[in-house]
């Protein structure tokens, strides 16, 4: 924010409570709308809506545009028509066909017929598309020319055109009659050609394109390796009905990093603001997980139970001696399948690996982990043998700890391998979940080990 945060916020509390548009629109004039909306993300939902019907019907739609989406949810329903019809017109598309849900359907469709017709229209069609897909982000205010279209006249349709005719302009699409794409080029080249030179002269005929029903990520991800500022989206009869930006790519893949990040964390739920969750949603997202590890960790304590269960009295010294090394063990094996889990699942995510590199993937792991090991297991043997812990104790504990290393490993690469070839999101396979399974498994490592060493 542009003022001291806490100050503006009650600034706007303040305001809220004002019966006097003009005094309010006054005293927020000039403020970006970006700096009015995280204020208002931090007020009540009274105080918000409050604000937001003091304000005029543009500036009152931008900021809903900028408010977290389950913010917006909340208010949306007690926010005017007028409000709504401004705010409709100007979302992007993925956040106006999210709208639609959120409002009653007969409501939803008495603001189409607000919006402009062809708004509408393009609302329409893509509701037609599966959830997730490229149809559904795609505009279709793009910029076309025929073949024998001149570079003249491509730099004088632009200078006519409104700021609001297209989407981009860096990229300019060749269509035959029937809107087959026949090429592209930009408009760099546009204004480095000669002017009388045509646009089947300039364009590249060999295109990357996509169709309305691929992934939205598949497509963000393409986006982003070739460079590109957007990717036309073809029908199944190759007409061309839109393209998906560059700025839709940056969203689709921040929010699918935020939630596969998340998911590593043990937290399920879409990426949205901390502050536009409630208690009860908060609860929600991390509850469930949290409750399967718990269940989990009830076979940690069967291990424990069944080895410190078959100890005779005599053994019990010996035990309590190894009982001491098991948070080092199973803290090195956790943090060891948490690293390699997180490193597989971004590769997964960014397309650098795929589920056929498991061999050239396990081969490098298992590398890695003997190394990395055999460094833990040589540390291991030497401090406790500094604690004055007898040898074969020691012993075990050095050995322990590469094999609980290289099984963790073994694990945190299979298992979002498995996943992905299965069509299951990698990032389930989430650093709590490997924690709590190398917990259980690697303690048997460590005591079917001490038991060929030691007695007890």
């Amino acid at each position: 924010m542009l003022t001291d945060e806490k100050t503006f916020v009650e600034r706007l509390r303040s305001l809220a409570r004002v019966q006097n548009a003009d005094v309010v629109r006054e005293e927020l004039s000039g403020v970006p709308v970006p700096d009015l909306a995280e204020g208002i993300e931090r007020l009540d939902t009274e105080d918000a809506i409050a604000l937001l019907y003091q304000l005029d019907e543009e500036t009152a739609a931008d900021v809903l545009v900028e408010l977290p989406t389950e913010i917006t949810k909340r208010l949306v329903s007690e926010l005017p028509d007028t409000t709504l019809a401004h705010y409709l017109d100007i979302l992007p598309m993925d956040d106006a066909l999210e709208l639609g849900e959120v409002l009653p359907e007969d409501r939803f469709e008495a603001l189409l017929q607000v919006i402009p017709k062809e708004d509408a229209l393009e609302l329409r069609r893509a509701l037609t598309y599966p959830d997730g897909s490229a149809g559904r982000l795609m505009t279709e205010d793009f910029f076309e020319v025929t073949p024998e279209t001149s570079m003249r006249q491509i730099i004088r349709m632009i200078r006519e055109a409104s700021d609001e005719e297209y989407e981009t302009v860096n990229d300019i699409y060749v269509l035959d009659e029937h809107k087959h794409l026949l090429g592209v080029f930009s408009l760099r080249q546009a204004v480095r050609a000669p002017v009388l030179s045509i646009a089947k002269e300039v364009m590249v005929e060999d295109v990357i394109t996509c169709t309305p029903e691929t992934p939205a990520e598949t497509v963000a991800r393409q986006i982003a390796k070739y460079g590109f500022y957007a990717m036309p989206v073809l029908d199944e009869r190759g007409r061309m009905v839109g393209i998906f930006t560059v700025d839709d790519a940056q969203e689709v893949l921040e929010e699918s990093a935020t939630e596969d990040l998340l998911k590593l964390g043990g937290v399920s739920g879409d990426a949205e603001s901390y502050l536009s969750l409630g208690v009860v949603q908060l609860v929600r997202r991390r509850l469930p997980w949290l409750l399967v590890l718990f269940v989990a960790e009830f076979f940690t304590g069967s291990v424990l139970r069944h080895y410190t269960g078959q100890s005779a009295d005599g053994g019990k010294t010996i035990l309590a001696n190894l009982m001491l090394f098991i948070p080092l063990l199973i803290g090195a094996g956790g943090n060891s399948g948490s690293q390699v889990t997180t490193t597989i699942t971004r590769a997964l995510a960014i397309g650098e690996v795929h589920p056929r590199d498991g061999f050239a993937v396990m081969r490098r792991e298992l590398g890695v982990a003997s190394l990395i090991g055999g460094t833990l297991g040589l540390c291991g043997f030497l401090r406790a043998m500094l604690w004055g812990t007898d040898w074969h104790i020691s012993a075990v504990v050095g050995l322990a700890l590469p094999a609980i290393v290289i099984w963790a490993t073994i694990l945190g690469s299979l298992l979002p391998l498995g996943a992905k070839r299965f069509g299951v999101d990698p990032a389930v396979m989430s650093a709590p979940f490997i924690t709590t399974f190398v917990d259980a498994t690697g303690l048997i490592i460590f005591f079917e080990i001490a038991r060929r060493f030691v007695q007890f």
